[in-house]
């Protein structure tokens, strides 16, 4: 108890202002970004603040990484209005936003319990780059109905929107056109006197006021927040969305999708603010708070949340010392709700919208994108298959189709397996030459570095090249796995077959570089026993000395076969 106390007591004397500092910034900085993000998702931007409260709080007690701010994204607000594209427009539509909320937040604490937060580590930089590139995209191109003050299609692609435009270019309403290069001008100009100004924050008062002095939301049709249907009671009350079960049922996949793509966002701004902290992060224990703050925001008419990389900076560069800096976030923004509520309903969206499109300009880094596309060429084909596969089709897929790109490239990749000669030359020095090398030098004893790993794709290469070699007129074949990890039975078959096929040329075999891990599946399978134990050399930390030995043994044997010929 004294202990506690004294905790408490060094953190109200020590901490507490920078994490109430801290705090109370994020929250100035997420007031204006979560009723914009509750507008991409398709309802009314009260609830994006409601998603402000619930879900950072709960993160932020449960989570893993202390400085993680959650709640809602650009991202996950996009693809909360793609996956649900077919229910716009219904009278229900937000009781389907809810029920996808707690649908993820069930999938992301499964994920969490079941230790999968290592998960990212499969999805590559490439996938990240191409996806959120095509998101900032599709967030600009999604805006552009609010910007111009015209109806849009807000199909599953950019066409529609694009189309869209084009057949209402002659209905922009100039008003709400000056409210949005106001807006876009007020933005910039404060963001180039100070980036630490809260200028979201300002720039929608601004915007409101000018609306209101001009009376441009009558008679001009400039468009506010209260153009949607605001809730009876503004206030965070505990609701059970209006669905059956069969409605539930149907937004399994949507959430599924919404989760993964949660988990990635979540997991990459941690991962890379907890390397810049020093702060330990476990990444299932993370996903488990992100599911749970998302489960329970559901409850509480709250959006689909995940940690958020600009504000998680935000709250990091402003010096937040602990995990209370998000809690004073939130309670910030529930604060803001019971003072100031009944005035967001005179925000301009025109004003959103531009708040949006800066923002999610961020989302689209020229730099990231050059380093990819100046990598290798499969980065280069990852990059560009997710981001015009997020452009054309629905998240939900275009997400699995990058994840999909990548795994098959990297099969493609690994089923390779280099084959390499390797000789001593006179001073006793290792050299590795092309296997070609084999047929020209006509050696009585060939070394062979194997290099890759041996399963069902790749072991092809590994029969193709031994069976080659075994056609010259070489007496003793040293097999060299020193560079590689992973023998399966198809690798282990293959393996028994090629013995086989020397002994019938008269050619012997060794094993040398032989890791623990290729060792058990040999010794499983009887290859060990069929090689001979006195001609399997593992491998030790000093390197080519399995070799060496493999060598010696090697000569002793043609020794061995000459004094035997001559008897």
């Amino acid at each position: 108890m004294d202990t506690a106390l004294k905790n408490i007591k060094r953190y109200l004397r020590v901490k507490v202002r920078s994490d109430l500092a801290a705090g109370l910034t994020v929250a100035m900085v997420v007031i204006p970004q979560a009723m914009a993000y509750a507008a991409i998702a398709g309802i009314n931007p009260i609830y994006g603040l409601f998603t402000a409260v619930i879900p950072t709080i709960i993160s932020a007690i449960f989570g893993s990484f202390p400085f993680l701010i959650t709640g809602p994204t650009n991202p996950t607000a996009l693809v909360t209005a793609s996956v649900l594209i077919s229910q716009a427009g219904q009278a229900n539509y937000l009781e389907y936003v809810l029920g996808l909320a707690i649908a993820a937040g069930l999938f992301n604490m499964l994920f969490g319990l079941l230790k999968l937060g290592t998960v990212i580590r499969y999805i590559s930089n490439s996938v990240l780059v191409g996806f959120l590139s095509a998101m900032g995209v599709l967030v600009i191109g999604y805006q552009l109905s609010n910007l111009f003050g015209i109806e849009l299609g807000r199909g599953g692609s950019l066409w529609d929107v694009l189309t869209g435009l084009t057949q209402n270019f002659t209905n922009i309403n100039p008003y709400t056109l000056i409210i949005s290069v106001f807006s876009f001008g007020v933005m910039l100009l404060i963001r180039k006197i100070n980036r630490k100004l809260p200028a979201a924050l300002f720039t929608i008062l601004l915007a409101s006021l000018l609306v209101f002095l001009t009376g441009w939301s009558g008679s001009q049709g400039v468009r506010l927040v209260r153009d949607f249907n605001l809730p009876d009671e503004i206030g965070l009350r505990f609701h059970l969305p209006n669905l059956s079960l069969e409605q539930f049922g149907s937004l399994v996949i949507s959430g599924a999708a919404v989760a993964l793509f949660g988990l990635m966002e979540t997991l990459s701004i941690a991962k890379a603010m907890s390397q810049m902290t020093g702060d330990p992060f476990d990444p299932s224990k993370q996903i488990f708070a992100q599911g749970l703050a998302c489960f329970v925001g559901g409850f509480f008419q709250c959006m689909p949340s995940s940690g958020s990389p600009s504000r998680t900076v935000i709250n990091v560069v402003n010096g937040a010392k602990t995990r209370g800096a998000a809690v004073f976030s939130g309670l910030g923004v529930w604060i803001f709700l019971l003072l100031f509520s009944g005035l967001i309903s005179y925000i301009p969206l025109a004003a959103l919208a531009a708040v949006v499109i800066v923002s999610a300009s961020g989302l689209i880094n020229i730099q990231l994108i050059k380093q990819t596309w100046q990598s290798r060429i499969q980065s280069r084909v990852v990059m560009a298959i997710t981001f015009f596969s997020t452009l054309i089709f629905p998240l939900e897929y275009a997400i699995y189709l990058g994840i999909l790109s990548t795994i098959l490239l990297y099969l493609g990749e690994s089923s390779r397996v280099n084959l390499s000669y390797i000789v001593i030359d006179e001073n006793g020095d290792f050299l590795e030459l092309p296997l070609e090398k084999i047929e020209q030098r006509k050696p009585r004893i060939s070394i062979v570095n194997v290099e890759g790993d041996l399963y069902f794709a790749a072991v092809q290469d590994l029969q193709n090249g031994v069976e080659q070699i075994l056609q010259t007129d070489i007496e003793v074949l040293v097999l060299r796995f020193r560079r590689t990890h992973l023998l399966a039975s198809t690798g282990v078959l293959a393996l028994e077959r090629l013995i086989k096929y020397a002994r019938e040329k008269g050619v012997q075999v060794i094993f040398c570089g032989i890791h623990e891990e290729v060792l058990e599946p040999l010794e499983r399978a009887g290859i060990t026993d069929m090689v001979g134990d006195s001609h399997i050399f593992l491998a030790d930390n000093k390197l080519f000395d399995s070799t060496q030995r493999a060598l010696t043994e090697a000569r002793r044997m043609l020794q061995e076969e000459q004094k035997a010929e001559k008897n």
